[in-house]
């Protein structure tokens, strides 16, 4: 029932969100897999940063994520560019140990070395809800920020292709 809620929420909302334009908000996020230190606002400052929200549980996740692994290996040298790869429950993170598990098996067939992190209070998730237009976040979310912090592009869903897309655009931003 939960995933089937989940999917009508992804498929209600909207396109082209006036968060667009709007400063990416503070992150509360910690290290689950591959990674021993937090993004924060400090460590972004400057850097076009790619914020993805996906959970192993979700199909259309699960669809995107390879893709997704090709853009941050396409930047992966970029020191201008930060991705954050960010692996949710399909409710409130109410267990640490088994997100982080799953996040590990699933990492360790497509990108085994790929840090991931948590929202275990859903802070950030909520900061960004509340700047969509809908109040939700769907999953998979990816939200691009510019080198000045704000906020220039939102993918809500998967549609095939919008990875590469996006590379292009980040492109743009650091030429």
């Amino acid at each position: 029932m939960l995933l089937g809620t989940l999917v009508l929420v992804w498929l209600g909302t909207p396109r082209g969100t006036p968060v667009v334009g709007q400063s990416l908000p503070a992150l509360d996020l910690q290290p689950l897999v591959n990674s021993d230190s937090s993004p924060t606002s400090e460590s972004l400052s400057g850097k076009v940063t790619v914020l993805h929200f996906w959970g192993t549980w979700c199909p259309p996740c699960r669809a995107e994520f390879p893709e997704f692994v090709k853009l941050a290996k396409k930047f992966e040298n970029e020191s201008r560019v930060v991705i954050v790869s960010v692996s949710c429950s399909g409710g409130p993170e109410y267990n640490l140990g088994e997100l982080k598990s799953e996040t590990e098996a699933y990492l360790s067939d497509v990108a085994p070395r790929m840090p991931a992190y948590c929202d275990p209070a859903a802070m950030t998730r909520t900061q960004i809800a509340m700047l969509l237009s809908g109040g939700t976040i769907g999953y998979p979310t990816t939200i691009v920020s510019d080198t000045e912090g704000k906020i220039v592009e939102v993918l809500a869903g998967y549609h095939e292709g919008d990875m590469e897309k996006l590379g292009k655009r980040i492109e743009s931003i650091l030429n």
